[in-house]
């Protein structure tokens, strides 16, 4: 290949990255804490789970409480990036849903938390990524950066705020607990 024909294909390829949709700056802030998103996210489900069952004079088997969630993250075509946490599909309560918790009663009975809307499309509950700095240091690093996730609608009107506690063995709903509104990755 001569040497011209491989500066065109390199200039073709170059202008075709530059005209890319670029990533925001927010979005990047999570990756490579992926894990720890993760794993904060699990910690506040399982307190929100402990306080619901408390509230109702439930005593529940704390080993037992197991939180699973799968991160992914999303450049959104018509939205602004986030980020995705899913539970294991659920198709036979609430719509479309997914599991992201089981917990045990001390009496043996069993529930799930369902992150479900109600709505056929949503079983997710999805985050906005925002970066914050306080400035920049003389070799241009950023000074102080914090990441933050803030639960995020990302257009359908039903979307997941909520973890739907239901009766694993009678499907029936025991109530529901808030989503954290946003927490503080770093």
């Amino acid at each position: 290949m001569s040497t011209m024909l491989r500066t065109i294909l390199f200039c073709l390829l170059l202008c075709g990255s530059l005209v890319a949709a670029p990533v925001s700056k927010d979005y990047l802030c999570v990756q490579g804490h992926e894990q720890d998103a993760t794993a904060k996210l699990q910690t506040l489900i399982k307190d929100a789970i402990a306080r619901f069952f408390q509230d109702r004079n439930i005593a529940i088997n704390s080993s037992s409480l197991q939180v699973t969630l799968t991160m992914s993250t999303l450049p959104g075509t018509n939205t602004p990036p986030y980020v995705s946490f899913t539970g294991n599909p659920n198709n036979s309560a609430a719509g479309a849903s997914s599991v992201a918790a089981t917990v045990t009663a001390q009496d043996g009975t069993k529930f799930t938390a369902l992150l479900s809307s109600g709505s056929d499309n949503q079983n997710a509950a999805e985050y906005l990524a925002m970066r914050t700095q306080r400035g920049f240091d003389k070799e241009g690093n950023a000074v102080d950066e914090h990441c933050t996730l803030k639960l995020f609608n990302a257009g359908d009107t039903m979307a997941t705020e909520n973890l739907l506690i239901v009766n694993a063995n009678s499907g029936h709903t025991v109530g529901l607990t808030h989503l954290p509104r946003q927490f503080s990755l770093y």
